[in-house]
């Protein structure tokens, strides 16, 4: 059977409810998943928010290309920042990449959680998993500045905790 990459964005769309919203929270949900054993071959790199796929971004526009998923787009009330919304009506028989009901109930789980703690779970393992840098927290918060604050990076070390994916080094 094989496993095409616009499958895994029709997954985790429909795992999540069937309604996901934004793009980074699809990524980041995406990345956190391979973490836990999604095996989607995804390549990663470092981006404005965090580990970003490009491999992703093109299966987000073939999954809509193929009618896997709709995407439409809403904007912010408090300044009309551009959002996406992305949509299925169907539901997964079989699910191919997120075989494992422990893959789909974080889907669910993480879909649910505030974006900006997503993005600095995702940064935080990023950090330390593939840039080793081993003060993480100082880094993080030269990185995201203001996102820290509001207890949200308390609560992405709690999301990587659950995930076993805690990340360790200085001031950790």
């Amino acid at each position: 059977m094989t496993i095409e990459p616009e499958d895994h964005v029709a997954e985790i769309v429909a795992a999540a409810g069937g309604k996901l919203v934004s793009r980074i929270r699809l990524q980041k949900i995406a990345y956190l998943l391979d973490q836990i054993g999604s095996e989607t071959d995804f390549d990663y790199v470092y981006y404005h928010y965090g580990p970003f796929s490009r491999d992703l971004e093109n299966a987000i526009l073939d999954a809509e290309a193929f009618g896997l998923v709709k995407e439409e787009e809403g904007r912010r009330a408090s300044d009309g920042a551009r959002y996406s919304i992305f949509t299925s009506g169907r539901t997964v028989e079989e699910f191919k990449v997120l075989k494992d009901s422990r893959l789909r109930d974080w889907t669910r789980r993480l879909a649910s959680e505030n974006v900006t703690v997503l993005e600095l779970a995702a940064t935080a393992h990023w950090l330390v998993t593939y840039e080793h840098i081993q003060d993480w927290q100082t880094e993080i918060r030269r990185r995201k500045g203001t996102k820290n604050d509001g207890g949200r990076l308390e609560k992405a070390k709690e999301l990587l905790r659950e995930l076993h994916l805690e990340p360790v080094g200085a001031a950790s």
